[in-house]
């Protein structure tokens, strides 16, 4: 949650600290309240004898850094699915930078795969439901997934619908985003920063500029090609002012926090985003940003090198520890932007199940197990006890140094509150995450999901240019005030006033819908 998450934005987002204080009524996009079949509701799963079940492989398609003991520890893995529910299961992880594009060719090629990490971030939900990648999902959630809809509320089930259907089951953490700094706690250590006076990402400024004068061989922020997040253009300075209409980090439409009417409008028109590009280019000029940043794909890996002053990343309740861990160095965290929950922040981490499965039950069996058995969760999400982490306390886990299976995507499936907590994480490092959901700042379109079905066209190609010109403004390479004109032309022409047009009618009719 990792939080969040997320992990995007300048850089190093990762959902670590991902995704609230509102109810969600209705439905998660155009369509009425009522609806058969919502997750959420617990039913009686029918029992499953093992003894019954054919055997069967499935294969999960999962995003982050390759694991030399990836082979080991799924071995550990299936050894508990063969008893559980008969079942062995095959692990491909593909790199951060190569997700997006590889899930795209998968997808395309229409190959037979089980399970796929989805979101609005990585391997895009909505767009993943227009293509019909994804199988709907109610069905079996009230058939197979008893432990989820009895432990993720069925406040956040609205986020994941689409047309009144569920194409994703929610991996459950803690929604409400917090978008900060991971910061090398030496450096800060070294030049006093205090990290409660960073109210916005600007703040950072000074800091940046004392690692350039002081510190041969450290680039003082890490900014790389990777980035495709607008989230972060509101600041704890003056509170949450602006969010997103679809549950895509990409995606330009926005509407005001304060406006009760959520009339819809473009974000990269927006004098936030423009402030915020000029911000970057101001850093890559003083020498802050690498020069072949936008060429950089891999924001995770390059943060692990230690060469690097200031990176993006999520806070939340132990995020600190969790990014060292992650990292391999001590940080600290500054918070720029205020935490919040929205649509696109409650399905920041899901798993899909593809229409093509073969399988699809026993899928849906395998995401239940993630929920209502602790070991195996564990095993995901740590690898063996021994080899790959030491116990500290019953509930408390150390990674051993230099590990040959450090994934640190607990967030990627199943119930975060399932895991250990880390050696430097609170005790009640969960409860507080929990907490952080009901206290967050609520969108006002919290539980709404643009469906673009009838601008796909121009939902691709908006999606398209968003992807071509981001990396280029948000790492500073070019002079805002010829890109930025540049992108809004191109997507008026791309028919973004027509998918405006759309995202309002529908923002309109939930509305009426809900009661807001």
């Amino acid at each position: 949650m990792k939080n969040k998450k997320i992990t995007r934005s300048a850089g190093f987002l990762m959902v670590t600290v991902l995704l609230a204080s509102a109810v969600l009524s209705g439905c998660g996009s155009n369509v009425a309240k009522t609806d058969t079949a919502t997750p959420g509701t617990s039913t009686q799963a029918p029992t499953t004898d093992n003894k019954t079940l054919a055997p069967v492989n499935l294969t999960w398609y999962v995003v982050g850094t390759p694991q030399k003991d990836q082979q080991v520890v799924t071995d550990a893995i299936n050894k508990i699915l063969k008893e559980k529910i008969n079942t062995t299961l095959t692990i491909n992880t593909i790199d951060w930078g190569a997700y997006d594009q590889k899930m795209n060719v998968i997808v395309s090629s229409g190959e037979p795969y089980d399970l796929a990490f989805t979101s609005s971030w990585a391997n895009n939900y909505t767009q993943n439901v227009s293509k019909g990648a994804l199988l709907p999902l109610d069905d079996l959630l009230q058939k197979y997934g008893k432990h989820i809809l009895e432990q993720v509320p069925e406040k956040y089930w609205p986020a994941a619908k689409v047309n009144g259907k569920t194409y994703g089951v929610l991996n459950y953490q803690i929604y409400a985003i917090g978008r900060g700094l991971n910061i090398k706690k030496d450096l800060a250590d070294k030049y006093t920063l205090d990290t409660s006076k960073i109210k916005k990402y600007a703040d950072i400024t000074p800091f940046l500029d004392q690692v350039k004068q002081g510190e041969s061989g450290v680039t003082p922020f890490l900014a790389t090609g990777n980035i495709t997040n607008m989230y972060d253009l509101s600041d704890n300075e003056k509170g949450m002012t602006l969010d997103q209409v679809q549950g895509n980090s990409v995606n330009p439409l926005g509407v005001h926090f304060a406006d009760k009417s959520l009339k819809v409008f473009d974000l990269v028109e927006s004098p936030e985003f423009m402030a915020q590009a000029k911000m970057f280019r101001e850093w890559y000029q003083k020498g802050y940003i690498r020069k072949d940043a936008a060429s950089l794909k891999d924001a995770k890996a390059e943060g692990k090198t230690g060469k690097y002053a200031v990176m993006t990343g999520g806070y939340g309740p132990g995020s600190e520890a969790g990014a060292a861990t992650e990292l391999g160095y001590p940080v600290v965290q500054g918070k720029p932007v205020p935490q919040f929950v929205n649509t696109g922040a409650v399905i920041a981490a899901m798993t899909g199940i593809n229409k093509n499965s073969k399988n699809p039950e026993r899928a849906m069996m395998l995401l239940d197990l993630l929920f209502s058995d602790k070991d195996l969760y564990n095993l995901f999400t740590y690898g063996i006890e021994g080899t790959h982490y030491t116990k500290v306390d019953a509930n408390t886990v150390e990674i051993v140094k230099d590990s040959a299976y450090n994934p640190s995507n607990a967030w990627e499936f199943g119930s975060w509150f399932n895991a250990y907590v880390q050696k430097g994480q609170p005790a009640d490092t969960w409860e507080q995450m929990k907490k952080a959901n009901n206290d967050s700042v609520a969108s006002p379109l919290l539980g709404f999901l643009y469906n673009a079905d009838a601008m796909k066209k121009e939902n691709a190609q908006i999606n398209a240019i968003m992807n071509e010109y981001l990396p280029i403004i948000y790492t500073g390479t070019q002079d805002p005030e010829k890109t930025v004109p540049e992108l809004v032309n191109k997507l008026k022409a791309a028919g973004l006033d027509a998918m405006i047009t759309d995202a309002q009618k529908q923002i309109d009719d939930w509305k009426a819908a809900n009661g807001k």
